[in-house]
């Protein structure tokens, strides 16, 4: 019987067996390192992406923080306009009575005030005759939108001319409240 050395054989199995075993161990190793690398530039980008964000964000509410200001102003300019338009037009919607007023005022009678109150007009002035103080008196109750108000008051002065005070109540929506 012939002896077999099986020593290099074993050697052989045994360096195989270490290659195999570094093989797997260095592999692991560089996966291991290949997804920590991954990963942390996962996170990288997420960071600078919410830096991008919030700076995107910041630069957004600068802008709009100028743009409510000029805004504001522009809704303050429309409100004062609108405001505006409302007092034309509301004496506007008066200029028709007062002129129908004036033109239809008898010659010897003169107002002296004029004022508007809580849905009230209240003329006060002077005349030279009773009679222009009926012409008048008639021209209060042919004024649309309004209802004399059998109140008057008249008076003599010591000038001889009559002093009177009328009152006239608001009846309709067209005339301006203020």
């Amino acid at each position: 019987m012939a002896g077999v050395n099986f020593l290099p054989w074993r050697r052989y199995r045994r360096q195989r067996s270490v290659r195999l075993w570094a093989g797997v161990f260095i592999a692991s190793l560089l996966l291991t390192g290949g997804v920590g690398l991954l990963w942390r530039a996962s996170v990288a980008v997420n960071i600078h992406g919410r830096v991008l964000w919030q700076q995107a964000d910041a630069a957004l509410l600068a802008s709009l923080t100028a743009g409510e200001k000029t805004l504001l102003a522009r809704q303050e300019a429309w409100r004062r306009e609108q405001v505006r338009r409302q007092r034309r037009q509301d004496t506007q919607v008066w200029q028709p009575r007062l002129l129908s007023l004036a033109e239809n005022l008898p010659q010897n009678a003169w107002l002296t005030q004029l004022r508007w109150q809580q849905n009230q007009l209240t003329l006060s002035g002077f005349a030279s005759s009773v009679r222009a103080l009926g012409v008048l008196e008639q021209q209060l109750r042919s004024i649309a939108g309004f209802q004399l108000q059998e109140t008057g008051a008249m008076e003599r002065d010591a000038q001889g001319r009559w002093q009177f005070h009328y009152q006239l109540n608001k009846e309709n929506k067209d005339v301006p409240e203020r």
